[in-house]
């Protein structure tokens, strides 16, 4: 059952439909035995799913598999001279959401030859899923799912879920379906240091301001964190670095030696080197490339 501190759910509905304008009141990095689906209507910030992340727009429709950890970071505001800070324009989010636990349905009617497509589905949705073309329809199933009779919805429940697993449209997000062994504590711990290092990204970080703020000492928190999150803090800063530089050099028209500083680089040479490890391109190449 997900936490009633994300979101809740009426007696007489098995599922969740719901506009929002944030993505629940706890937005840590967490998880949940629900798959959840999110047509992101408007926004723009950052997805965090398992090891990977995501720069995300207004358009995107994210499918998350059950117990999969994800948060989102939403941007609140943009400027017009982002490095001076300067223009500052206000940004609405508008969500509509849906959690589902399979489970609900049963062994016995999934294992109906007639439900292989949405079986697979779900088992597919443990990478991760965005989903292209074929989201028009999603949505409107999405849509009226949310306001429908009672003896529609689930009618209407396995019509989205076949749509989308006959949609050749989705592209899987992560590399594995490893999912973690996480606790409460794990999940609250990796919030804390997830969210302060998109907030600081940008400025040095030193390893033991981090490790303070879950009662560690740097060399277990290390050991921690690769073990958590099976990559090193280093690493998943790196990403978060190139993450925003790759969103600069789309989106700006700075230059990028500027590109490079307000990513949270020093010199130009480290950021050239980063950026072509993580993306194979140097960031010339990246912000000329075709859309």
């Amino acid at each position: 059952m997900l936490s009633e501190f994300y979101t809740s759910k009426s007696h007489d509905q098995s599922y969740i439909v719901r506009y929002s304008d944030y993505y629940h009141a706890l937005n840590d990095y967490h998880l949940h035995p629900e798959i959840e689906l999110i047509y992101v209507a408007k926004g723009q910030g950052i997805f965090v799913i398992g090891e990977e992340m995501l720069q995300i727009t207004g358009g995107e429709f994210i499918v998350i598999g059950q117990n999969i950890p994800h948060m989102f970071k939403f941007d609140k505001v943009k400027y017009l001279f982002p490095l001076q800070k300067q223009g500052q324009l206000d940004l609405q989010i508008q969500l509509l959401t849906l959690h589902f636990d399979p489970g609900t349905f049963g062994d016995m009617f999934m294992n109906m030859p007639e439900n292989i497509t949405m079986k697979d589905f779900f088992k597919r949705a443990d990478k991760g899923l965005l989903v292209d073309r074929c989201k028009t329809q999603a949505i409107e199933l999405l849509k009226r799912l949310e306001k429908c009779y009672t003896h529609e919805r689930i009618m209407l429940l396995i019509k989205l879920f076949n749509h989308l697993a006959i949609s050749d449209n989705k592209t899987c997000i992560l590399k594995t379906t490893n999912k973690p062994n996480f606790t409460k504590n794990d999940e609250k711990r990796l919030s804390k240091v997830y969210i302060f290092t998109l907030n600081n990204f940008s400025r040095r970080i030193k390893l033991k301001e981090v490790a303070d703020m879950i009662y560690m000492v740097p060399h277990a928190f290390c050991h921690y964190f690769k073990q958590k999150v099976n990559k090193t803090y280093f690493a998943f800063l790196m990403e978060v670095r190139i993450n925003h530089a790759c969103k600069l050099l789309r989106e700006e028209g700075e230059s990028i030696v500027t590109v490079c500083y307000e990513s949270g680089f020093t010199n130009l040479s480290n950021f050239n080197r980063h950026f072509k490890e993580l993306t194979g391109q140097t960031p010339h190449q990246y912000r000329k490339k075709p859309e």
